[in-house]
């Protein structure tokens, strides 16, 4: 870091050499802000298709197995009306069965009603002692068979219901078979859709990727060529180059250098710093105080004293209490 003049380093930044260099490092800077935004926004594009798909994968597999369960429930159904049917044709044979049986109670009613009636009317011709017990037999036995037949009927009657709601509960069974395998088919579908949706999300996301790690590869290019060019600075000018400044020590001042800002802030420091303006720093503060710099340098007094009058007064004049 070869010692200047104040003049020198005014010549210096309107020499064509710096301003062609100048012009160089901005327009690294601006590729370096550009290709980090572009970073930022491919990164998080990434990360949010990735998510989706991983989300999209989920909903998938979830949906798979609902059409399982569907299909699982269909197959119990077609079971369930096997059942039924074996069984309705088991409550047939039993019915069947009965009607034989209440048909034969039908007639021994049909002849215990005629033997009724024979011998009533013989007891009415004849009325004796036998013709009497005669007619009251007959009359248990009529009482007796139409008991044992409404019985029977009654039994009849209940198979045939059975059979009935069997008929009634198997129809239902099938009619809901056929929906259930239906909405198997129509959920399975939707669970196809879905992971190939997930699948071309997952293309995506690679491609972003893919993208954001040529973006990354483009952000790390563009403050190589940034330091490269802060780097050069410092053999080219003869000065010591930061990150936002560029330092040339004073001549005939050993404590004392200038400093040229390289970025515009209007908060970060004691006042506000412009691009290419020149600043008076002392070695041991460096730019936690700057001041124009002036073609005579003030004494180290006078810069002691300007630099606690600007902690104690503060950028607007004001003054602050011992406590702030």
């Amino acid at each position: 870091m070869k010692p200047k003049r104040l003049s020198e380093v005014r010549s210096l930044l309107s020499h064509p050499e710096f301003l062609e260099w100048w012009g160089e490092l901005v327009a690294a800077r601006q590729a370096s802000a550009a290709a980090q935004e572009r970073y930022d926004e491919l990164l998080a594009q990434t990360s949010l298709m990735e998510f989706r798909a991983e989300l999209t994968q989920k909903n998938a597999i979830d949906t798979l197995y609902r059409a399982g369960e569907a299909e699982d429930g269909a197959a119990s159904m077609v079971f369930e009306a096997t059942e039924l049917e074996n069984r309705s044709f088991r409550v047939i044979a039993e019915f069947e069965e009965q009607r034989f049986k209440v048909s034969d109670l039908w007639y021994k009613l049909g002849a215990s009603d005629k033997v009724l009636e024979e011998s009533r009317e013989a007891h009415v011709k004849q009325p004796t002692k036998r013709t009497e017990t005669e007619s009251k037999t007959a009359e248990r036995a009529q009482r007796a068979a139409a008991a044992d037949y409404e019985r029977e009927t009654a039994r009849k009657n209940r198979l045939w219901d059975e059979v009935e709601r069997i008929w009634a509960k198997s129809a239902e069974v099938s009619l809901l078979v056929a929906e259930q395998r239906g909405r198997g088919k129509k959920v399975r579908k939707e669970a196809e859709a879905l992971f190939a949706l997930a699948e071309e999300r997952k293309q995506k996301s690679k491609a972003l990727r893919a993208d954001a790690d040529k973006a990354q590869e483009a952000v790390a290019a563009a403050q190589a060529k940034t330091k490269g060019l802060l780097d050069q600075a410092k053999e080219r000018f003869g000065c010591a180059a930061g990150a936002d400044f560029l330092y040339f020590r004073q001549k005939g001042n050993q404590k004392l250098a200038f400093c040229i800002p390289l970025v515009e802030d209007a908060d970060s420091y004691n006042v506000e710093v412009k691009p290419l303006s020149i600043y008076s720093v002392e070695r041991q503060r460096g730019v936690s105080f700057l001041e124009p710099a002036r073609d005579e340098a003030p004494s180290s007094e006078e810069g002691d004293r300007r630099f606690e009058e600007y902690f104690l007064t503060g950028r607007k004049g004001e003054i602050r209490s011992a406590g702030a």
